[in-house]
């Protein structure tokens, strides 16, 4: 694919490629060495360049908590002008791994996704993560990524026993006694379990709007915690979160701020919009 086709229209063709952040000529991206590189296109003369955002398209297993975590990225202004999460799922149970592998290895053959009736052409910078739990998927799993053929970019983001155990990670770093009898249930108890947990646990409970603010932190503790089996399916009560994380404040990096920056950024907008009240 051409890494300069960074837009998407409509399937009536009516709408424009996909909408610059800032008004300007259009620029190309580059991918070197891993890191987006921005130059103006040839006919640019003054003015700023438009910083188009990364997509990062995420097909997930979930429809409840991870669909609440991702809508408060997606609905993230700040955030948005750095990268644009599509989030797909199936309403009212989710995905399950051979559902997604296969929508997925239909769109890479197209060279294109659609979400919610809009068409998506993916450039390399782009990234692509599949979404899961361990649950009782595992034999799914396993063969997903056994038949994973090396020009698949598609990543599995995969979380055992489930989802919660990152918002877990992203507000605290030891395992609890109680979760470590998690070992000792039935795989088809832990997530039901792990989320009664993380409601009497945590302060608040792990609530899936916060956690993005705590990603350094959950980074941190999920890394500390992480180990893989067969076919790289984590070990339970670990998650490859992390991954996909790390690659979500890159592309806020990448923008020449770090993500403290960015965060004191959005605490003084909310704060002068509360005050403008």
């Amino acid at each position: 694919m051409d890494s300069h086709k960074l837009s998407y229209q409509k399937e009536t063709g009516s709408k424009p490629l996909r909408e610059p952040v800032l008004t300007a000529p259009p620029i190309r991206r580059r991918l070197i060495k891993g890191y987006a590189q921005w130059s103006y296109s040839k006919d640019h003369n003054k003015g700023e360049a438009v910083l188009v955002p990364a997509i990062v398209y995420v097909l997930s297993g979930g429809e409840d908590r991870e669909k609440v975590y991702f809508r408060n990225l997606k609905n993230d202004k700040m955030l948005g002008s750095c990268v644009q999460v599509l989030f797909q799922s199936k309403k009212g149970q989710g995905l399950q791994p051979f559902q997604m592998n296969e929508i997925w290895q239909q769109a890479r053959k197209k060279g294109k996704i659609i979400v919610d009736g809009t068409v998506y052409r993916l450039s390399k910078i782009d990234k692509v993560f599949l979404v899961s739990d361990v649950d009782e998927f595992e034999s799914q799993l396993v063969s997903a990524l056994s038949t994973r053929t090396k020009d698949d970019y598609g990543q599995w983001i995969i979380s055992n026993p489930c989802i919660e155990i990152w918002l877990y990670y992203c507000f605290e770093k030891d395992l609890s006694p109680e979760i470590l009898k998690l070992r000792y249930i039935t795989r088809a108890k832990r997530s039901q379990r792990m989320k009664q947990l993380n409601h009497q646990l945590i302060h608040g409970g792990a609530d899936p709007r916060k956690a993005f603010d705590n990603t350094p932190l959950g980074i941190a503790n999920s890394k500390s915690h992480y180990r893989t089996e067969h076919y790289k399916i984590p070990g339970l009560f670990a998650t490859s979160f992390h991954f996909m994380m790390e690659q979500i404040i890159a592309f806020v990096t990448e923008r020449g701020r770090s993500f403290s920056e960015y965060q004191e950024e959005k605490r003084k907008k909310i704060e002068a919009f509360l005050a403008g009240k």
